[in-house]
């Protein structure tokens, strides 16, 4: 047995637990930019929380760039950049949801390094910069589901190029991730879907492909029994402090096997899908895609794949596992396609070659290595509702 784990975050996990920011940001200097997006945070007052903790421990000057969207731009980073370098920011906390912690994230590398945030992203062949210096970094999700605040990466899109990548590398964790479930309360029925789709899809994805390392294995296990148990109690009795908190615990134990054991193709595909129609939300592009690409993959992993579908309640044979994700996106209100998405047929052929271009560094380690013309299928069989 081998295995290698880095995990460089420490984790502060509880009720209440995002008043105690102020105290922990101290540690880091007087100088803060708050990363949050346009709304959610001010109407369920957690900005307003975490506003009053940092002035009580004594933050001397704190800034809020609060333009974050659905799939966080490039542009969004330099933005931020630009106001941490002007105001000498000593630390940065991102609040919101995962597009609020990737950008926070990545306004870490780009303001303390040359350059602009997509000589950052990993294409195929690499990024075009590599970071050497960072600032600290809190991330306080609101949302549960990408689990970004325990992990490298920050998924960032380019609307000009029509492309969304990932920035990825060690200075990129956050120095603390603050996990308060009572900060997701406030998540409506469709956004608590969204985001425990995300969580659940990391899972599957981390658990099933060919890269090896057995303590990711056992979060990604860990995770799954969860959220197919707490993500239906949290769609029906959304103040339900403990199906939020599980649903919480399982986002962060997701975030972490996709740290260690990366994605596949279900998160391939879906990227080019949310850079070309930006009100898509990730979450759902991979609920439009999860039924097709998992009837693709199992094959490739019969004993992951029997694995996942015991997990999720169905006989432990790899072809259930289609079932298993067909059904709870059914249950949960996902079961969608890339046409109902808004998707347009004629864009499938882009969408291919995007793939093709931009994240062939994942065919290797998926279960079943893809061709141009398999990816070309299945986009057809998810526009379709296959």
């Amino acid at each position: 047995m081998n295995f290698e784990f880095y995990l460089p975050v420490e984790v502060l996990f509880g009720t209440g637990y995002a008043d105690k920011v102020g105290e922990v940001g101290k540690r880091f200097g007087y100088r803060v930019l708050v990363v949050t997006g346009r709304k959610s945070t001010k109407e369920n007052r957690t900005l307003e929380r975490v506003l009053n903790s940092l002035t009580r421990n004594g933050a001397e000057e704190v800034l809020i760039y609060d333009k974050v969207e659905t799939n966080p731009t490039d542009k969004m980073v330099n933005e931020a950049s630009k106001l941490v370098v002007e105001h000498r920011i000593d630390y940065i906390v991102g609040l919101g949801g995962g597009s609020s912690l990737d950008v926070a994230k990545a306004v870490s590398i780009v303001s303390s390094n040359e350059g602009y945030a997509w000589d950052y992203v990993n294409y195929p062949e690499g990024p075009r910069l590599i970071p050497f210096l960072n600032r600290p970094v809190i991330c306080i999700p609101t949302t549960a589901g990408t689990g970004s605040e325990v992990n490298r990466y920050s998924v960032l899109s380019n609307t000009l190029r029509k492309e969304k990548l990932v920035l990825s590398h060690s200075l990129n964790y956050p120095k603390v991730a603050i996990i308060d479930p009572t900060t997701t309360v406030s998540m409506d029925r469709r956004l608590t879907a969204i985001t425990g789709i995300d969580a659940l899809m990391h899972a599957l994805e981390s658990l099933t492909n060919k890269l090896s390392n057995i303590l990711a294995e056992e979060l990604a296990v860990k995770a799954i029994t969860l959220i197919k148990k707490y993500l239906p109690i949290a769609l029906e009795e959304p103040e339900n402090l403990e199906a939020r908190s599980y649903m919480s615990y399982s986002a962060m134990l997701a975030g972490i096997a996709i740290d260690r054991k990366r994605v596949a193709l279900i998160h391939g595909m879906e990227h080019p899908v949310s850079a070309h129609y930006p009100n898509i939300t990730h979450g759902e592009g991979l609920a439009g895609l999860a039924v097709a690409v998992t009837e693709f993959n199992y094959k490739g992993n019969k004993d992951k794949y029997s694995l996942f579908a015991e997990l999720m309640g169905y006989k432990p044979q790899p072809h259930m596992a289609v079932k298993a994700v067909e059904d709870f996106l059914e249950k949960v209100g996902m079961r969608v396609s890339l046409k109902n998405l808004g998707v347009e047929e004629e864009k499938i052929e882009r969408l291919t070659e995007d793939v093709y271009m931009l994240s062939r560094g994942l065919f290797s380690i998926n279960p079943v290595e893809p061709t141009q013309e398999d990816i070309f299928k299945l986009y057809e069989k998810a526009y379709a509702g296959f």
